[in-house]
């Protein structure tokens, strides 16, 4: 007992590390065996285009091993469409942060060589991570993990900076500024690792209310759609009426978009609209090239 005693007076006492202690590239005075230096470039810079080649090879590399795709699904062509193809122009000046808002690249160079890339949207209200790939050479590092939490980090500074003030209320959750990472597919094992960070919230589709991840598991465990909000709220009804559009560099409703264009996607527009709800796309814009 006294030799327990003693020595649980003299053990050390865990430290929790910050964020920003899992993500910092070197201690002081630290010589590290590997380099790791994390750069975020704006899309079609002089910066990126100077790495694209690295880039769309990494892209193909990593879209052929993890999602099996077919090497003509995964060209440059495919790549410039998916990744670097952007409605979104690069502003700068008052009000912005220091790299501007806009389309960025987060790239991952490991001795000099590129290993990953983080594809964000640096926007007025957040930050939205697109998409990550990585060389699946180097699955082992856990690049996923490493990446989200360098994402959380930037986000944090920023929004400490006061750039970026994004909150969300509602009746079921408390304001709070939120990170988001894209689409949940809880049905997807290349998807749900985002469920992994916590506190994490999921979007009823009915009520568009947050939701913790831990109550919505269970439901979404028996049926791939499921409400997940309990409370006796009526479903929201959205219509093409509720759309915003954003046409040759103009926001417009969509009736307005319709009527200039002569366009023929109203069941398009609808499915949309009922997808992300009458609060969200009356705030979101939908892009039309035509």
């Amino acid at each position: 007992m006294a030799g327990s005693e003693s020595s649980s007076r003299t053990s050390k006492v865990p430290i929790t590390k910050s964020l920003e202690d899992f993500v910092i590239d070197r201690l002081p005075n630290q010589s590290p065996v590997h380099d790791l230096e994390v750069k975020l470039v704006r899309v079609k810079s002089e910066e990126f285009e100077a790495t694209y080649e690295q880039t769309c090879a990494v892209y193909a590399k990593y879209q052929m091993a993890v999602h099996k795709d077919r090497p003509d699904d995964c060209d440059k062509l495919q790549f410039r469409r998916f990744l670097v193809d952007s409605p979104l122009e690069h502003i700068t000046g008052p009000g912005a942060p220091p790299m501007g808002f806009g389309s960025f690249h987060q790239q991952y160079f490991l001795n000099g060589k590129l290993i990953a890339v983080g594809v964000l949207d640096i926007l007025p209200c957040c930050i939205s991570s697109v998409y990550f790939f990585y060389d699946p050479d180097y699955s082992f590092l856990s690049l996923g993990v490493y990446s989200a939490l360098s994402f959380a980090t930037m986000y944090l500074h920023l929004f400490l900076q006061g750039t970026l003030l994004y909150t969300v209320t509602s009746k079921n959750c408390f304001n709070y500024s939120r990170l988001l990472h894209g689409f949940y597919i809880h049905s997807c094992s290349k998807m749900r690792y985002k469920g992994n960070y916590e506190p994490s919230y999921l979007s009823c589709p009915e009520t568009y209310n947050w939701i913790p991840i831990e109550q919505s598991r269970p439901k979404l465990d028996l049926n791939k759609y499921s409400r997940l909000d309990e409370s006796d709220e009526e479903a929201l009804q959205a219509s093409t009426e509720d759309v915003l559009v954003l046409f040759e560099r103009q926001a417009m409703p969509y009736q307005l978009y319709a009527a200039i264009s002569d366009a023929d996607d109203r069941d398009e527009v609808q499915e949309y609209a009922e997808l992300v709800g009458p609060v969200v796309s009356s705030r979101m814009l939908l892009y039309r090239s035509g």
